[in-house]
């Protein structure tokens, strides 16, 4: 018998908990992604720049640190990876492992036109679709390996910061020594040699305080034309999608990818394992989000300062394990609550939303800019960090009614139906 050509999975045989999770995680992402639509850039690491460092922004602050920066992402990058094993499963059980490649491979190279769009035309500079589609492609050629050879090797990409983050403590502490010597010169009214007044002219750039004054610039061109946000974002766009992909993303985003699919292999995501599992990566989770509540803390309590470079470097080493861990926590959770009377309500409420990902995750930036940019109602850098808040509770509702109306009549998300007739070379059946 000829096997049929390769297609979307159906409804009936979706895996609940991924969309779920996936639900979480789009829906998630936003509690930090909603910094940048809203305030200046370095405002998402400093609230002492913009939106607020006291009282509920404070609050706020310390949450996100703890419960969503990076987690979301985390979570992301890891079931994109288990998309891979996934898809790749299904096709060889239709005996079709010969056309696994060629889809995989289709549906990682069109993330990155969608991604170069989202970001340069969109304008959002926090796109992940580009690094997706760019690593994707790399991941699949490791996905008919052992799961716990990809979990190896998933760790192991993380440990690659270990030397990154030593590289750059050496370099900051080496300006901060200079800094200091340079000082010590003045107090002793002996000319101060010239590259040791270069460093500390550097070290007093890098460790001054922030004053409102430093965003009128950005805030002026983000609350203008579309031009003129171009114009602001070009070079950080660039640096993002080129320097720091290779620099950061290759050893973060890979590592997740690897991480989840070895992960797929033994059935986390799928929900397959017991119980008693699922409880001890629950608690895990739980203790790695107190551990970064703790440097959250830490950090406010130095006011943000970038001269606690021993601190920072922790804080560096430490994040790809914290919010990974984290990330999975809120994983385990969802499916273990899967197995409850809720169950229901995780289906309508998260499911729809995880089975639409793509959609909600554009969808956002559409909602966002337009509510935040100057080509639209231009409220930038007009809220404070725990009123954007307010922002996400209002698009997350909306993305929820509208992701359970539209799968109440068509197959796919508008994105979603791209993407796949994209994947498998053939014009998606829409309407359920």
């Amino acid at each position: 018998m000829t096997p049929s050509a390769p297609a979307p999975v159906s409804t009936g045989d979706r895996i609940v908990a991924i969309d779920v999770v996936r639900g979480l995680a789009v829906l998630g992402i936003l509690a930090m992604n909603i910094v940048e639509f809203g305030l200046p850039q370095h405002a998402y690491g400093n609230p002492a720049v913009a939106g607020g460092a006291t009282g509920a922004d404070l609050t706020t602050w310390l949450w996100q640190s703890t419960l969503f920066d990076g987690r979301m992402r985390a979570l992301f990058s890891m079931l994109f990876g288990a998309g891979i094993v996934l898809i790749n499963e299904r096709l060889a059980a239709r005996g079709l492992s010969g056309s696994a490649a060629d889809v995989l491979l289709r549906r990682c190279l069109w993330l990155i036109p969608f991604g170069l769009v989202h970001r340069f035309f969109l304008q959002w500079t926090g796109d992940i679709l580009y690094i997706y589609g760019l690593f994707g492609v790399l991941a699949v050629g490791f996905r008919n390996l052992r799961p716990r050879t990809l979990l190896v090797l998933g760790i192991a990409s993380l440990f690659a910061f270990l030397p990154i983050e030593l590289r750059r403590y050496s370099g900051v502490a080496e300006l901060r020594d200079d800094a200091v010597a340079a000082q010590q010169f003045a107090a002793a009214e002996e000319e101060v040699p010239e590259d040791l007044a270069a460093a500390l002219s550097r070290w007093q750039r890098r460790t001054k305080p922030p004053v409102p004054e430093d965003n009128t610039a950005e805030i002026a061109a983000m609350r203008g034309s579309w031009v003129d946000i171009v114009r602001l974002r070009w070079d950080h766009n660039h640096r993002f999608q080129h320097a720091f992909v290779y620099h950061y993303f290759l050893w973060d985003v890979g590592g997740m990818l690897l991480i989840g699919m070895g992960l797929a292999g033994f059935g986390f995501f799928a929900g397959r394992l017991r119980a008693r599992t699922y409880a001890m990566f629950f608690v895990v989770g739980v203790a790695a989000a107190v551990g970064s509540y703790w440097f959250a803390r830490e950090h406010a309590a130095v006011s943000w300062s970038r001269a606690d470079i021993d601190m920072h470097w922790w804080r560096q080493v430490l994040y790809p394990w914290l919010r990974g861990l984290t990330g999975l926590g809120w994983a385990a959770l969802l499916i273990l609550l899967l197995r409850t009377p809720l169950a229901g309500a995780l289906g309508t409420l998260l499911g729809n939303v995880g089975r639409m990902a793509f959609t909600n995750y554009i969808l956002q930036t559409l909602l966002c800019t337009s509510f935040f940019f100057g080509w639209g109602l231009g409220y930038f850098g007009e809220l404070s960090r725990s009123e954007l808040m307010i922002v996400v509770l209002v698009v997350s509702v909306v993305q929820i009614v509208f992701s359970v109306v539209w799968l109440r009549v068509f197959r796919f998300g508008p994105l979603e139906w791209l993407w796949r007739s994209l994947c498998y070379w053939q014009r998606q059946p829409m309407r359920r």
